[in-house]
């Protein structure tokens, strides 16, 4: 196995025109050739790249391989071995045990699950996790799950009129999670002690 990714590391070298440092801190789950990779695949900040989604962990977050769609100077054997974790950018879906939290995983899993999924990169989050705004048959996978009132508009870290729209709409017409006035936004949930999230189940 080790020769195996030793190959793979010289043929992207060899293949990828990238000249940039790879980034000391790979994504998590990924190999440690996934940042060059990336970097080769963009010469940008945005990233576009289509991924094979292979596991669904929650309401917005995905994991699977990068497909290199084409992209001339990238050795798809590279690709083959390179897996991320994607945060969906703009939403926070609610946490599983929280409120609608196995429903929102559920669509998600529905809706992507072994599908190829196109992806812009903004970033990497603390947990090694890429933020991406994804998309499926070029739509954007973030606008349905707030329509469907599955996720909130995470307002916070992100300022798109559209998503605040949908999240509107979705609330008054007490569409999935909406459909109960205590609903909590997954980011206090998190802070919540466990006495204090049981009384919203």
């Amino acid at each position: 196995m080790k020769k195996i990714l030793m190959l793979a590391a010289v043929c992207l070298m060899l293949s990828c025109s990238c000249q940039e440092k790879t980034e000391s801190r790979p994504p998590t789950g990924g190999s440690r050739y996934t940042a060059s990779v990336i970097k080769c695949l963009s010469g940008s900040d945005t990233v576009g790249v289509v991924l094979n989604v292979s596991r669904v962990i929650d309401g917005d977050t995905f994991e699977g391989r990068l497909d290199n769609g084409g992209n001339p100077g990238v050795n798809p054997w590279a690709i083959e071995l390179t897996r991320i974790v994607i945060r969906i950018n703009g939403i926070d879906a609610p946490e599983r045990g929280q409120f609608y939290g196995d429903v929102a995983t559920l669509h998600l899993h529905w809706l992507i699950s072994g599908k190829a999924v196109g992806l812009k990169l903004k970033q990497r989050d603390s947990y090694g996790r890429w933020i991406a705004t994804a998309y499926l048959d070029g739509a954007d996978i973030a606008e349905e799950l707030l329509q469907q009132g599955l996720a909130w508009h995470y307002k916070e870290y992100d300022s798109n009129p559209r998503y605040a729209q949908l999240e509107a709409e979705a609330k008054q017409d007490g569409r999935g999670l909406w459909c109960d006035d205590r609903a909590v936004p997954p980011w206090e949930w998190r802070g919540m002690s466990k006495y204090e999230r049981d009384a919203y189940r």
